[in-house]
């Protein structure tokens, strides 16, 4: 191959080399994951976490782990003052959006649940992607009744840091 050629087949490469998803920076970032911890009989719990999508829109197709038989995309909702839930095929992901599942809204619904979900403890939990690679997150579980993990310890400094947000000193 003579230099020019070399070079101009380099050049035509760097834009598929800079698309190319890496194991290190995924497109799709889950943030957060977590579960409440379950009493002893029960057999469903639920996961809660956020994902955003830097790529292309995606999709979730479909979630797993090995701490249940069965786990599902779920939404909660109310209607005519009644609380209710029913399954989702998918969560579409549009790009920058971040999407987040947290009590009486988007979920996973674990159920059969192998055994208790104890404070403190951690699971995986695979996502499943229309267009992505699978991503495999650790779910930490947190007590009964959590409204969800702590910030991060600079969330507040930079909450504080907002104008017009007066916090304790």
């Amino acid at each position: 191959m003579r230099p020019t050629n070399l070079l101009s087949a380099a050049l035509l490469a760097l834009p598929l080399l800079a698309g190319s998803a890496r194991a290190d920076d995924p497109s799709i970032v889950v943030e957060q994951p977590w579960a409440r911890a379950t009493p002893g009989a029960a057999t469903t719990g639920a996961v809660y976490f956020t994902v955003t999508d830097h790529g292309a829109p995606d999709r979730i197709t479909g979630v797993s782990t090995p701490v249940a038989s069965m786990a599902m995309l779920h939404v909660g909702y109310v209607e005519n003052g009644v609380s209710k839930m029913r399954m989702l095929d998918s969560v579409p992901l549009d790009p920058g959006k971040p999407v987040t599942f947290h009590p009486g809204a988007l979920h996973v619904m674990l159920e059969g649940l192998t055994a208790p979900l104890k404070v403190g403890a951690n699971f995986p939990l695979t996502l499943t992607f229309e267009k992505a690679p699978p991503q495999t997150v650790t779910v930490t579980v947190l007590k009964a009744g959590a409204p969800g993990p702590a910030p991060a310890a600079g969330a507040m400094q930079d909450m504080k840091d907002m104008p017009g947000m007066k916090m304790g000193q």
